[in-house]
């Protein structure tokens, strides 16, 4: 089974064009919703077999971490719980309350967390991460 910082450096790679995507494109052009969507199938694809993405708008039931729904949640299939949980922000989404209500008791309930962030907004992330005890790793795009 894979580890937590791997599926962290499968996002990674993903954002650093492995599939032949130019993410910071996908980003720029897409809706949240599209994005959301676009990185469960790059993430899969780089994992066959091993995880189900679980979002808004995908097949089967939703899943709830701290009560919320998140953005994205990575199962694994063979222990059938939830690994990941990666959190898709724009500019106008990131906020101290945004970090309190949601980041914090998703980030809680989940090996390993995520927040995809605008370019330009990751310190101030950080900081705000740092402020209210949310361990989280981190992309920009």
């Amino acid at each position: 089974m894979k580890r937590a910082t791997d599926v962290f450096r499968s996002i990674s790679a993903l954002c650093n064009l492995k599939f032949g995507f130019n993410m910071a494109q996908i980003f720029r052009t897409d809706s949240h919703d599209t994005i959301v969507a676009k990185l469960a199938e790059l993430i899969l694809k780089n994992n066959p077999g091993k995880y189900r993405a679980i979002y808004p708008g995908s097949e089967g039931p939703s899943f709830k971490l701290g009560g919320l729904i998140p953005d994205l949640v990575l199962n694994d299939q063979a222990a059938d719980k939830a690994v990941l949980a990666i959190e898709v922000e724009t500019q106008e989404s990131i906020s101290a309350e945004q970090a309190v209500a949601r980041w914090k008791p998703i980030s809680d309930n989940v090996p390993a967390f995520q927040l995809v962030v605008p370019k330009g907004t990751l310190a101030r992330v950080k900081r705000m991460c740092k402020q209210h005890g949310i361990k989280a790793k981190f992309q920009e795009y």
